[in-house]
């Protein structure tokens, strides 16, 4: 795994920018290296003092800092000053390093570490293992930009698993095109491109959960450390195998902050927390104001799922099948489903590479959030452009909704909420008969695929 800073937060003015004096000194060590390694001196010494007074002059509160746990604990000091500032934002930008960097211990040792969460790094990671990117991507305070095997080819995949995906990517051209021609109708073009396209998503059904791809990842610089004592937590002891194969990477981003000083021994999350990729199972479904329901999805959909940061979502811990070999649930496309043969063929296959986790096994996801969220979600994942899996399961989702609220308002002894079940269960009517376009949505590329809109198709 290669890891890179891409971007980093800067702090503009004296605070956050190399200030002239310190500057100097660095020009001035410069000048005395270049006199050392030359044996011999630039003649002028007023010419060298105008030099570094020229520069340091100009790039003086300009040049930002390095983004590390120092600069941290400075923007930390002068964020958690704001807290007992005297008068003015001017007044308080003008105290000393000195008192910002007490201020700092203070908040990082009592355990106040807002403060250190307004500064954000973005980092690039080459080949880390999908579902290493998943354990990231199930924490809230993020954002991150992912390869994505529904649209690219993923190159790093063992022999097995190559050897199979390019086996079901030809089955699944075969059927998708054998329902749906090229170019009968707008939605697939007469090249192919969109049926190939499909395939793809389906094939990758045959891929690991652990195999490596890129990301870019941006989170502050709190959570970034509470990432990584959670990682030396599950690296000293994992909690499941699916950690368990993630220790070697997670040991090279622990390595990472602490090479480039970004890590802090205090600055722990304090709570007992942990990765939230694995969690509890509800004690009771209910969809009302708030809402928690729990169903079986393919890992392929969970990292689809995750991104919705409003919503929590996490695999029940306790029926996990820690012993990989032993699973026998996976996702089945429907496009294949009318075949008998072709699916005991396409179990069997993933039944072979089991051991890997392939993307397609499915597992219990817990799923809560508010009405309001929900709704927001529907307005993604009820698209023909969406996943297939993860469409039908919204779809399904907002069927259980419907029903759970039309029974409610038939027992409702307050009037005065009537307005809102009313409200609910209108939407959520639209929202189950057809696509996000035909229940408000503003579409802004229309597909004119009839078959999905309709929640018709088998792709």
């Amino acid at each position: 795994m290669e890891i890179n800073i891409k971007m980093q937060t800067t702090l503009n003015g004296e605070k956050g920018c190399y200030t002239k004096e310190e500057l100097e000194k660095y020009l001035r060590e410069i000048v005395e290296m270049y006199d050392r390694n030359q044996q011999s001196t630039i003649d002028n010494e007023i010419f060298k003092n105008m030099i570094v007074d020229k520069i340091s002059t100009e790039f003086a509160n300009r040049l930002p800092r390095n983004f590390d746990y120092d600069f941290n604990r400075l923007v930390a000091g002068l964020m958690g000053s704001t807290c007992y500032m005297p008068d003015s934002f001017k007044a308080l930008n003008e105290r000393p390093n000195s008192k910002l960097l007490n201020i700092a211990s203070l908040v990082e040792n009592n355990g106040h570490h807002s403060t250190f969460g307004h500064s954000y790094l973005t980092l690039e990671i080459a080949n880390i293992p999908k579902a290493l990117a998943m354990v990231l991507n199930n924490e809230h305070d993020y954002n991150t930009s992912e390869k994505s095997a529904r649209y690219t080819v993923m190159t790093e995949i063992d022999p097995k698993q190559r050897e199979l995906y390019d086996k079901w990517l030809l089955i699944f051209e075969r059927k998708i095109k054998e329902k749906y021609p090229n170019g009968c109708n707008n939605f697939f073009d007469i090249k192919g491109k969109k049926a190939h396209k499909l395939a793809q998503e389906n094939a990758r059904y045959m891929i690991s959960v652990f195999t490596p791809t890129n990301m870019v990842y941006t989170t502050n610089f709190r959570q970034l450390n509470y990432i990584c004592h959670w990682m030396e937590k599950q690296i000293d002891k994992p909690s499941n195998n699916f950690y368990r194969e993630l220790k070697e990477s997670m040991r090279e981003f622990v390595t990472f902050c602490k090479t480039n000083n970004l890590y802090s021994e205090k600055l722990s999350d304090g709570k007992n927390r942990d990765f939230s990729l694995f969690g509890d199972p509800i004690l009771k479904q209910d969809f009302s104001s708030n809402y928690q329901c729990t169903y079986k999805m393919s890992f392929a959909a969970l990292a689809q799922a995750q991104r919705h940061r409003t919503l929590d979502f996490n695999i029940n811990k306790l029926t996990f099948v820690n012993d990989f070999e032993k699973n026998r649930d996976f996702y089945i496309p429907p496009i294949i489903k009318d075949e008998p043969n072709l699916v005991k063929e396409y179990l069997n296959d993933l039944a072979s590479i089991a051991e890997t986790l392939p993307q397609a096994t499915l597992v219990d996801v817990v799923e809560r959030g508010t009405y309001e969220n929900f709704i927001q979600k529907t307005k993604e994942r009820n698209c023909v452009l969406a996943q297939k899996e993860i469409r039908d399961l919204t779809v399904n989702q907002a069927q259980d909704y419907l029903r759970q609220l039309k029974k409610e308002r038939e027992h409702c002894w307050d009037r005065s909420l009537l307005p809102i079940y009313d409200k609910r269960i209108a939407e959520l009517e639209k929202i189950v008969k057809g696509s996000r376009c035909t229940s408000g949505y503003n579409c802004q590329s229309p597909c004119q695929f009839t078959d999905g809109i309709l929640h018709k198709s088998d792709i």
